[in-house]
């Protein structure tokens, strides 16, 4: 991401999430908080309201219409993508909550909500978001006005690439190494390389409960090595580079349960495409459409 902006792909997340939610058919997929959520993060970074017309607007038809024809000029079916990536990632924080995790750890949250909307749910649980100053600044110009931050969730900037997860949080005395854990890395682990995503596991294992477990969404490796959706077009990859997002780590379905093996870590969960669609979809009348295939949701437990 370019220094001193909030990520954009956070940016277009939280567009895409709020046109979702004036969708019709769509609406239903989108908790309602979310969607007024990263509106107000989307006015945060823009220093201004979103006009109510513009709101309007992204309900009717034809601009649905022209959207989805766009989208296929970059990655068919992306933002249904991230909205059904987004209700397999609270299942498993639902889950992990209810098996005693005591301590959730969102890590490149950009505008997610996750942390925001269970964080009042969960009291006696400490949520924690790390992400870059940039992003994190507008998350909480557009929430702290609103008293939005209970006390038990925790904003964390942190420059990843200048500073080690744990040394940041060795600066919050609410993060407790002792505690059983989920860490969430949501559409993160693809900007990495492969010394960040050891280094992800090394704290896992050191630094957090045995009970801890890691939740992250990932992508394939393509023929040649290259990381990306299948679909992308090729205006996909120079877009990324320009806001200095690019892929970098993926790894194979099949190559992943050894890889986590080898790192102290167990396979629990995996969801493709088709996981996602019959989940989320089908029982909505939504299978036939377009979902965008090469990003996967995974849940790793820690070996004891």
């Amino acid at each position: 991401m370019k220094e001193g902006r909030p990520s954009a792909t956070a940016t277009l997340i939280a567009r895409s999430t709020l046109f979702l939610s004036q969708d019709p058919h769509l609406s239903p997929l989108i908790p309602p908080v979310a969607a007024e959520a990263c509106r107000w993060f989307l006015e945060a970074g823009m220093g201004r309201p979103v006009p109510e017309w513009q709101v309007r607007l992204m309900g009717r038809g034809w601009v649905r219409a022209l959207a989805s024809r766009l989208e296929r000029l970059a990655i068919p079916g992306i933002r249904l993508h991230y909205a059904v990536r987004k209700l397999y990632l609270e299942e498993a924080a639902r889950r992990a909550l209810a098996e005693g995790i005591t301590q959730v750890l969102v890590l490149g949250a950009g505008f997610d909500t996750l942390a925001l909307r269970l964080h009042r749910e969960f009291p006696g649980v400490t949520f924690i978001e790390c992400d870059h100053p940039a992003t994190q600044r507008v998350k909480r110009l557009a929430l702290e006005p609103r008293q939005a931050l209970g006390p038990n969730l925790h904003l964390l900037p942190v420059d990843l690439a200048r500073t080690l997860l744990p040394e940041a949080l060795a600066s919050l005395p609410e993060y407790r190494r002792e505690a059983d854990t989920l860490l969430v890395a949501e559409g993160l682990t693809m900007y990495l390389q492969p010394e960040e995503m050891d280094g992800l596991f090394a704290f896992l294992r050191e630094e957090t409960g045995p009970g801890s477990r890691f939740a992250f969404t990932f992508m394939e490796r393509q023929a040649g090595g290259r990381v990306s959706f299948p679909s992308a077009s090729p205006f996909v990859r120079p877009w990324l580079a320009l806001v200095g997002e690019p892929f970098t780590w993926g790894v194979r379905r099949e190559e992943l349960p050894r890889y986590l093996e080898e790192r102290g870590f167990t396979l629990a969960e995996l969801a493709t495409a088709e996981t996602l669609r019959d989940r989320y979809l089908k029982p909505r009348g939504l299978a036939g459409r377009r979902l965008a295939v090469g990003e996967y949701v995974a849940v790793a437990r820690k070996n004891r």
